[in-house]
C-alpha cells in the first residue's frame, strides 16, 4: 500500500493547511461531523488512523466518536469491550491538560498494554501515536490521536510542531461544536452556532456582506456609535478603521477560499474615553456560505477581561517580558504605549516582538494577537 506523503519540514507549513482548516470549519454543518476532517488530516500526517473522542473521566468510557482509516469492525469491537479503558494513550491523556501534540513511544516503552488491545496493535503492525488533549474539564476529555504503522515510522518533534499550528483551530472548532450540541433546538447551521456565542459575531459572505450577526452583535451596534450597519455592511465610524477593515477583510475571504494561506487580523476601534473595542477576523468556509467567508469576533475589554501575560506566557512558552508585551497588545496598546507602560524603548520591544514572532510562527502583529485571543478567550 503506497504510503501517504510526510509532513514537510518545521520551516514550511502543511501543504494543505488551508483545505485542512476549512474542512475543520465545515464540520460545524456537515452530517458527519469531523469524519471528513480527519481523513483529510490522517492523509497530511502520514498516519493510517485518526480518532477524536469524546471520554467519560468516571466511569472511563467513550460517550462519542469520529474517525477515520479504522474499519467498522474494530469500531465495533472497541465501543462494546470498552477498549477505552485497555487503551494506554487515552488513559494517560485523559488527565492530562490541554496541550500540544505529542508522541506515544515513550508512553509504550513505559507502561503495560492490555492483552487484547497489544494483539490488535501487532496485528494492525501500529508503531507510534500522535496525541492531543483538545479540552479536558471535570468530567470528559476531548482527545484526538493519530496512528502510524512501522512502515509509516514514529512521529518526529518537526512533524509534531507541524501539526502543532493546527492546534487553536481544532480547539476553537470543537468547541463550538460543544455548544451546538448543548441547544438541542438550534439547528445545526452557522446561524445556530453564533447565536450559541457570548461575543458579538459576524458571519460575512466571499463579499464581506453580513450574512449572521447574533443577539449580542445587535446589542452592541445599538450603543456604540464607532460602529453601524448599512445595506448589510459593517461601517466604521472612522477613516482609517473602515480602510483596515476593506484591506483586511479582502485578504481573509481570499484565505478563507484556499486562494492564499490562512490569514487572520485583528483591529482596535477607538472609543471617547472608553478603551478601544477589538475585532477579531478569521477566515471560515461552511456549507451555508457559497464559496467563502469571514467569521468576526468583537471584544469589550470593559466587559471582557483581556489574557493576562501569565497566560499568554504558559500557553505560547514566552519569557515574562514577552508576554507582557504581548498583554499589552492583545488590550490594544501600540509599541509606543506598552514602552512607556513599561518603562523600556520601542526598540527593546520591537526586539521582544521579533522573538515572539519566531517562538510562536506568527508573522504579524494582527495576526498574533488574534491567535491570542482566539486560545484564551
Amino acid at each position: 500500500m503506497p504510503q501517504s506523503p510526510a509532513i514537510p519540514t518545521a520551516s514550511n507549513p502543511l501543504d494543505n493547511e488551508p483545505a485542512l482548516i476549512h474542512a475543520l470549519y465545515g464540520s460545524l454543518t456537515a452530517r458527519d461531523g469531523f469524519h471528513q476532517f480527519l481523513a483529510l488530516l490522517t492523509q497530511a500526517a502520514n498516519a493510517h488512523a485518526a480518532e477524536l473522542v469524546v471520554i467519560r473521566k468516571k466511569p472511563l468510557q467513550l460517550d462519542h466518536i469520529w474517525y477515520a482509516g479504522l474499519p467498522e469492525d474494530f469500531i465495533t469491537w472497541y465501543t462494546q469491550n470498552n477498549m477505552i479503558a485497555h487503551d494506554l494513550v487515552s488513559n494517560h491523556a485523559t488527565y492530562q491538560a490541554p496541550g500540544n501534540f505529542h508522541s506515544a513511544l515513550v508512553l509504550q516503552q513505559n507502561m503495560d498494554v492490555a492483552e487484547d488491545y497489544q494483539r490488535w496493535q501487532e496485528d494492525q503492525n501500529m508503531l507510534d501515536t500522535a496525541w492531543l488533549v483538545v479540552h479536558s474539564n471535570a468530567t470528559h476529555t476531548t482527545l484526538l490521536t493519530m496512528q502510524r504503522t512501522v512502515e509509516q515510522g514514529a512521529y518526529h518533534k518537526d512533524e509534531l510542531a507541524q501539526l502543532d499550528r493546527l492546534v487553536l483551530h481544532i480547539r476553537q472548532a470543537t468547541l463550538l461544536y460543544e455548544q451546538i450540541d448543548q441547544r438541542s433546538t438550534i439547528a445545526r447551521s452557522l446561524a445556530g452556532v453564533i447565536n450559541a456565542l457570548p461575543d458579538a459575531t459576524f458571519v460575512l459572505n466571499d463579499q464581506a456582506a453580513i450574512l449572521y450577526a447574533n443577539n449580542a452583535a445587535r446589542d452592541l451596534i445599538s450603543r456604540e456609535s464607532v460602529l453601524s450597519i448599512a445595506d448589510q455592511r459593517l461601517l466604521f465610524s472612522q477613516k482609517p478603521q473602515q480602510q483596515a477593515f476593506f484591506q483586511s477583510s479582502v485578504k481573509v475571504v481570499r484565505s478563507s477560499m484556499g486562494q492564499t494561506p490562512y490569514y487572520s487580523d485583528t483591529l482596535f476601534l477607538p472609543r471617547d474615553n472608553q478603551t478601544p473595542l477589538t475585532m477579531v477576523i478569521r477566515p471560515i468556509e461552511n456549507q451555508d456560505l457559497s464559496v467563502g467567508g469571514a467569521l468576526i469576533s468583537i471584544f469589550d475589554p470593559t466587559h471582557r477581561q483581556t489574557p493576562s501575560a501569565e497566560k499568554i506566557a504558559g500557553y505560547f512558552s514566552l519569557s515574562h517580558a514577552e508576554a507582557l508585551l504581548c498583554e499589552d497588545l492583545a488590550a490594544g496598546l501600540s509599541l509606543k504605549e506598552s514602552a512607556e507602560r513599561r518603562h523600556k524603548s520601542e526598540a527593546t520591544l520591537r526586539s521582544y516582538l521579533k522573538q515572539v514572532f519566531q517562538k510562536t510562527g506568527y508573522r504579524r502583529q494582527g495576526e498574533l494577537i488574534s491567535n491570542i485571543l482566539c486560545a484564551l478567550l
